[in-house]
């Protein structure tokens, strides 16, 4: 006979396990089945950069992105004592930089949007990022936007601080057990995956990238793009390094851990699934990138570089809420879902468990249009 639960959640990254620790804490009793590895998708492959300045938002008439997503930082910062797992989060701030008129304009477009939904961003001249950074070379640069409020999280700490969590609490996370089917049955839905069969009254989908097959199984077609992503880090240096640095134009991120790795991104992959290829002209263009703003870098070591992957949305918002009696999804989340995964574990607990609408999920619904 199939062990029955309350709730199957699918997908074992961040957003899946933050569903899986606050339906158990709520006293649900839930299952998190991970097709691989731990840490082996999206969330594992992330730098760990944690955003309420989402530029996706804008222009979207969606401030709720924005509330979400500051929500979601003010629960980072809780996480750890909540949990008992350091998750190594640390409020380093981000700088938006701009090299060029171009740049300049788009940021204080954007700084005029985020300041209006009560977001603290400052302007600072090329001189006065010089004397606050010391070690960045402001020559090329025309000013940036600076928040103080931004941060960064390591993402092995925050699975790790979910599972260890599940795990004290009685719950279960399988990994290594892929989902192949998901069905009707006459008591919610029966989940056949390579370990085992499972019977479930609810059932989360969470698999990022992948949601979309397992959602077309049930009869919804739910458009999903993935994106590639390459990620470097070095060698540990002396942490010294102030905030997280972005050039939006070139989807560039440059942020160090609390262990002194400095990890860093730029530009995008065709769309795809193989995650096996990194290339020389991504190392070539960050390392020129990286110069031109921090020249101490210039032999910076190198120790390892892979490839991420993000899904996307047709309209860049998330899908998160209910589909079907007891069916529910959250994909969709572009490259903040980690920023999202605490509070969204939360407010879909609350939906699942209290079958009522969240105001703050309303324009996330998976079931709006166009999905094209």
């Amino acid at each position: 006979m199939s062990p029955r639960y309350d709730a199957v959640i699918i997908g074992g990254g961040a957003m899946g396990l933050s569903v899986g620790y606050n339906l158990i804490k709520r006293g649900m009793k839930s299952i998190v089945l991970e097709g691989d590895y731990l840490n082996a998708g999206s969330t594992g492959r992330s730098m760990g950069i944690l955003k309420e300045r989402i530029h996706h938002a804008i222009g979207k008439g969606n401030e709720d992105l924005i509330r979400i997503a500051h929500e979601g930082l003010k629960l980072h910062g809780s996480l750890s004592s909540e949990t008992g797992i350091n998750t190594f989060f640390r409020k380093s701030g981000c700088l938006m930089i701009a090299k060029n008129e171009d740049e300049l304009r788009t940021l204080e477009k954007y700084q005029s949007y985020f300041r209006s939904h009560n977001l603290r961003d400052e302007f600072l001249s090329p001189d006065t990022i010089n004397k606050r950074w010391s070690f960045i070379d402001s020559n090329g640069l025309l000013g940036g936007f600076f928040s103080p409020s931004e941060g960064i999280v390591h993402p092995y700490g925050l699975v790790w601080a979910f599972l260890e969590s599940i795990k004290r609490m009685k719950g279960k996370v399988e990994k290594q057990n892929w989902v192949k089917k998901i069905s009707r049955s006459s008591e919610g839905y029966k989940i056949e995956a390579e370990k085992d069969s499972y019977e479930a009254e609810n059932v989360v989908i969470a698999c990022g990238a992948n949601s979309s097959e397992l959602l077309g199984q049930m009869g919804f077609e739910i458009h999903l793009t993935p994106l590639r992503k390459e990620v470097l880090i070095s060698e540990p240096i002396r942490p010294f390094f102030g905030p997280t640095i972005e050039r939006l134009s070139k989807d560039y991120q440059i942020a160090q851990t609390m262990r002194g790795e400095v990890l860093g991104t730029l530009g995008y992959m065709s769309p795809g699934y193989d995650l096996s290829e990194t290339t020389s002209k991504f190392l070539n263009e960050f390392a020129e990138e990286t110069i031109s703003i921090l020249p101490n870098f210039r032999h910076l070591r190198i120790i390892r570089q892979w490839t991420g992957i993000c899904d996307k949305t047709p309209d860049e918002l998330p899908f998160v809420g209910h589909l079907d009696d007891g069916l529910y999804t959250t994909c969709g989340h572009y490259d903040y879902g980690i920023t999202l995964s605490p509070i969204v574990g939360r407010l879909l607990a609350d939906l699942i468990i209290n079958g009522t609408q969240i105001p703050l999920l309303k324009h996330f619904d998976p079931t709006r249009t166009p999905l094209k």
